[in-house]
């Protein structure tokens, strides 16, 4: 695993939010893509299935070797590495930290631990399904998606070719943390266009103030709405970009909705037309178009199978791995394949630290009890019904 790791954290896949797909991540994917043939081409695996899409999805599927038709499980993780930090020529470190092996950089660019650490231990997965004829398990599938960092790894993801019962997301920070609920994800972006008259005569003439009707929207949800003042379980909305068009009488708002009760959803949602309402009474020579309002993620904890909470609990206290599940204030790759229709998955503690810095680091030991705890839960769903 640390030799697939410093190889995989060495190639450059950043994604853009630029590019539908760099070149680095089709790298990236070729690179799997070779190492998942080598794995079947020593194993003398048959039946496997290998897809690198032309949106740079790669996809392998692991037939069963068990006669009962138990649950398709998934594994996800991605393949970019975030362009919010320098990246670039990426040298890894094998490093040694309070008794574990580590992997860093010289701290001049990020590692890419998110989600390299992923890849690795999916690869690993992968090798051990084929080489060991006695390990019993049902179907299971992989997916190596692009532009997480950028908020679209299931932009063009395929469900003919990945829809598991059961989804595991090999993406979460630490060596112990399990990701069960997130937030959903609404975008609400709305463009004001107003009027433009001599100030003298705006009566007369009609004059529509479009920054003062998207003001009065940003201003109309309470404070204890916004996302300084939540935490935990806490939605927000978050009016983020107010942005004007030069010498035009023309502004957008973007706004984040951010929630994981469905509840305080609806209640969102009412805030958000109420705005509105309250705009257009204002404001009667400012007219309004909502430009966009769209899932972005959605609560993973809506279409969680029956049970695999409690089976994850269960594997880990017969391995002597002490796991907490934490809600999540942001998306995964689960989250987003959520928000498409798909069945959302928990994200599984993967050994990253410190992401999306030049701090980041890979703890070796994380990685390998994320590998045992998902190769476990593989042999116990491979025995339900």
């Amino acid at each position: 695993m640390l030799d697939t790791f410093v190889k995989y954290a060495s190639i450059e896949s950043q994604s853009s939010y630029d590019s539908i797909c760099t070149q680095g991540q089709h790298n990236m994917a070729l690179a799997l893509m070779a190492d998942v043939e080598d794995a079947i081409a020593g194993s003398k695996a048959s039946g496997v299935k290998v897809h690198l899409s032309d949106a740079n999805y790669l996809y392998v599927t692991v037939p069963a070797n068990v006669k009962n038709a138990c649950p398709t499980l998934g594994i996800s993780c991605h393949l970019d590495v975030t362009p919010e930090a320098p990246g670039g020529n990426i040298v890894p470190i094998v490093d040694n930290r309070d008794g574990h092996t580590i992997v860093r950089t010289d701290g001049s660019t990020l590692l890419g631990a998110d989600d390299k650490c992923g890849c690795t231990i999916a690869m690993q997965l992968i090798r051990t399904l084929l080489s060991d004829k006695k390990l019993k398990h049902g179907k299971v599938m992989f997916a190596f998606c692009p532009n997480e960092d950028v908020g679209r790894a299931a932009d063009a993801i395929d469900p003919t070719i990945f829809a598991p019962d059961i989804l595991f997301d090999l993406d979460g920070e630490g060596g112990n943390e399990i990701t069960d609920c997130n937030f959903t994800a609404r975008g609400f972006n709305v463009r004001f266009v107003g009027k433009d008259a001599h100030a003298g005569n705006a009566k007369a003439q009609g004059f529509g103030d479009a920054v003062a009707a998207a003001a009065t929207f940003v201003a109309y949800f309470p404070v204890e709405y916004r996302p300084e003042n939540t935490e935990a379980k806490q939605g927000y909305i978050h009016p983020w970009s107010f942005e004007q068009k030069p010498k035009q009488m023309d502004v957008t708002v973007q706004t984040r909705v951010r929630y994981f009760d469905k509840a305080e959803g609806e209640l969102f949602d009412r805030l958000l037309n109420e705005a509105l309402a309250e705009v257009s009474k204002k404001f009667p020579n400012v007219r309004y178009e909502v430009v966009y309002d769209g899932l972005q993620y959605e609560n993973v904890a809506y279409t969680l199978y029956p049970g695999i909470k409690e089976m994850v609990s269960s594997t880990a206290d017969k391995m002597g791995k002490e796991i907490v599940f934490v809600p999540e204030r942001g998306g995964t790759t689960a989250s987003m394949m959520a928000a498409k229709g798909m069945n959302g998955g928990m994200c599984v503690f993967s050994g990253q630290h410190d992401v999306h810095s030049v701090r980041e680091y890979a703890d070796l030991q994380e990685m390998e009890e994320c590998y045992r705890l998902i190769l476990e839960i593989i042999k116990q769903v491979s025995t339900l019904k």
